[in-house]
C-alpha cells in the first residue's frame, strides 16, 4: 500500500478504507497515520474510527488500533505503539517452533495466502506443500495451515474456500493451525459488536466466512505461542469501547 503522506487526513481515510487487499501492517500504518489527525479532538477520532470500521470491519487490528486510541491518554502516542507491536511481530517465530514437532517430510495443505508469515516456513524445506486443489493429496496431510485477520473466542473470519477445507480435515482427523498475529484476536464483546456488520452484503464479507473454532481449529498460532482457542482469546489486549459500533 503506497503511502498517502500529504493527502487531507479526511480522504486519506477513505483511501484506506476503500482499498482492496492490504497486507495489516500497512493498511494500520497508513490507518494510525490519518487518525492520529483527530487526537486533539475526541469526538472526531470516534467519528473517524467509526467510518473507518464500517468499511473495514473485516480487520480486527484496525478495530484494536481505534480501541486503543480511544481509551490513551494520549491517542497519538498509542497509534505509535501500535504500529510497533505489528512490526515486532513473533508469530512466525512461534510457527517456526510449532513445525519442529513435525517429523521430516511430513506433508502441509496451506490454505490461502501466509502472506508474511510464509517465511517462517523457510527453515523446513523438507516439508511437502500440498495444494488446496489436490484433493487427493490433501487427504493425506499431516497439517493443514490457513490465516485470519479477525478471530473471536470461538469464530473467525476466513477467506472463504478456508471453511470446506477446514470440514475435510475434521473428517480426515488433520491438526488444523490458525494463524493470528498481533491485534487479531478481540474479546467476546468487541466480537460480538462487530459482528453486526457481517451482513451478507457487507462489502467487508466479500469473499469471506466465518469459521468455528471450536469445531475446526486444534491450536491458534499467536505470538506467544500455539494456544487453544480458549487461550488464545483469553490473551487479547483490546480495550472494550461499544461506542465504536454505536450511533
Amino acid at each position: 500500500m503506497r503511502s498517502i503522506s500529504g493527502v487531507h487526513p479526511i480522504e486519506r481515510l477513505r483511501y484506506v478504507a476503500r482499498a482492496g487487499v492490504v497486507p495489516v501492517e500497512p493498511l494500520v500504518r497508513e490507518s494510525a497515520s490519518a487518525l492520529s489527525s483527530f487526537a486533539d479532538d475526541p469526538k472526531g477520532l470516534l467519528t473517524s474510527c467509526r467510518r473507518l470500521l464500517a468499511r473495514r470491519g473485516d480487520c480486527a487490528p484496525l478495530v484494536w488500533l481505534a480501541a486503543r486510541m480511544l481509551t490513551a491518554m494520549d491517542p497519538r502516542s498509542e497509534a505509535v505503539r501500535v504500529v510497533e507491536a505489528l512490526g515486532r511481530d513473533t508469530t512466525g517465530r512461534s510457527l517456526q517452533r510449532g513445525l519442529e514437532s513435525l517429523p521430516a517430510s511430513s506433508s502441509v495443505l496451506a490454505v490461502g495466502e501466509l502472506g508474511v508469515y510464509a517465511a517462517a516456513l523457510d527453515d523446513r524445506q523438507d516439508l511437502r506443500w500440498i495444494e488446496p486443489d489436490d484433493l487427493e493429496a490433501a487427504s493425506t496431510a499431516d497439517l493443514v495451515l490457513m490465516t485470519s485477520d479477525c478471530v473471536g473466542p470461538s469464530q473467525a473470519l476466513v477467506v472463504a474456500e478456508t471453511v470446506s477445507v477446514a470440514e475435510m480435515a475434521r473428517g480426515w482427523g488433520t491438526p488444523v493451525w490458525l494463524i493470528a498475529g498481533p491485534g487479531r484476536i478481540l474479546p467476546e464483546r468487541m466480537w460480538d459488536l462487530l459482528g453486526v456488520r457481517r451482513r451478507p452484503d457487507d462489502p467487508a464479507m466479500r469473499g469471506l466466512a466465518v469459521l468455528d473454532l471450536d469445531r475446526f481449529v486444534t491450536q491458534v498460532v499467536t505470538p506467544s505461542g500455539l494456544r487453544t482457542p480458549a487461550e488464545a482469546a483469553r490473551q487479547s489486549d483490546c480495550p472494550i469501547v461499544p461506542e465504536l459500533f454505536t450511533r
